[in-house]
């Protein structure tokens, strides 16, 4: 996801954003990741810790 809560505020993944925040969805902590694109600039997003989220709407499901 692009965007998380801090201090009760959407704030948009980027490099000066802070490390951990919440969903904006189930309110469950989520941490801030990067991964480089195929033309070598860094992207930022939020992702839910591991073990946390299960059953939020913007947590990726897999389709059977």
């Amino acid at each position: 996801m692009r965007k998380a809560r801090v201090n009760g505020r959407l704030v948009l993944a980027a490099p000066e954003s802070p490390d951990v925040a919440l969903c904006p969805a189930c309110g469950e902590p989520v941490e801030k990741r990067k991964r480089a694109r195929q033309d070598g600039q860094a992207t930022y997003f939020w992702r839910h810790k591991v073990g946390v989220g299960d059953g939020c709407p913007l947590r990726y499901q897999p389709v059977a």
